[in-house]
């Protein structure tokens, strides 16, 4: 089965390793026929003092140039000129304002309304202090917002991402989930099953398979995604993407391609 990967990450993040160069080469060494280079764009300097959450803006500019400079290094492969946005409330004007040449736009929140990074392990805290369902509710509707949003992005990356440190909803979440998957739909805005989780606390796939099913029946189109943050984990776990995916009643991956335009690749 072809393989495609649609998310992935370099040292320009600040917090992953490996250049653009041996991120393509890795995919190039595990077969796959596409790789998306999604670093982070560039977050306030009161949002992220240490600067260590998301791409420095002065080197935007060097990261477009990396990306040109990989695709006449390996021809044989299609690297898409990605970037992951980090929705915050009140930043659409400030994203839109920043939005350069990008072939694909990964939306993903990871901070609420006050700023607190529900993801971050040093912060786990504020899980107790907030109560673990106000947590999700604020970030479905955070969720919505950014789908609904003018930011034209391509694909909703870990859309259940507040799971990571543990935390699943404790409630009944066929109404919840079906909120997600109403509002994707309703805007045709991708989403993907990313195999990082896996190896986080959680230690499973974004998004769990009750997620996973709501947006197939909603026809959510899906791609497949590592999330890698190095060059060792470029590819890593496809087959276990590809098979939630069957499980979920989907009967093909969808990636994004350079043109905008989308694909199919068949489930064998």
């Amino acid at each position: 089965m072809e393989l495609t990967d649609t998310h992935t990450h370099t040292y320009l993040s600040n917090h992953g390793t490996g250049t653009v160069e041996q991120v393509v080469a890795a995919a190039v060494a595990r077969g796959l026929s596409t790789v998306a280079l999604t670093e982070h764009l560039p977050l306030p300097r009161e949002v992220d003092p240490a600067g260590i959450f998301a791409m420095d803006a002065e080197k935007v500019g060097y990261y477009i140039d990396c990306i040109q400079a990989a695709r006449e290094a390996y021809p044989q492969i299609e690297v898409i000129c990605g970037i992951e946005v980090d929705w915050r409330e009140g930043a659409e004007q400030y994203i839109l304002d920043r939005l350069g040449p990008w072939e694909i736009v990964l939306g993903s929140v990871h901070m609420l309304a006050d700023c607190w990074e529900f993801d971050h392990p040093d912060l786990i805290d504020g899980w107790y202090e907030r109560g673990a369902q106000n947590v999700w509710q604020e970030y479905l509707r955070l969720w919505c917002d950014a789908v609904n949003s003018a930011v034209p992005f391509t694909i909703m990356s870990h859309p259940d991402l507040p799971k990571k440190l543990g935390f699943k909803p404790e409630f009944d979440t066929r109404d919840f989930y079906a909120e997600f998957a109403a509002v994707a739909s309703a805007r045709d805005v991708m989403i993907e099953v990313n195999t990082s989780g896996l190896y986080k606390p959680v230690g499973e796939l974004y998004p769990g398979p009750e997620l996973l099913r709501a947006f197939a029946q909603a026809g959510v189109a899906c791609t497949v995604a590592s999330d890698a943050h190095d060059p060792a984990h470029v590819g890593r776990d496809l087959d276990k993407a590809h098979a939630a995916l069957r499980a979920a009643g989907y009967t093909h991956v969808t990636v994004p391609t350079r043109s905008g335009d989308r694909r199919s690749i068949p489930l064998s």
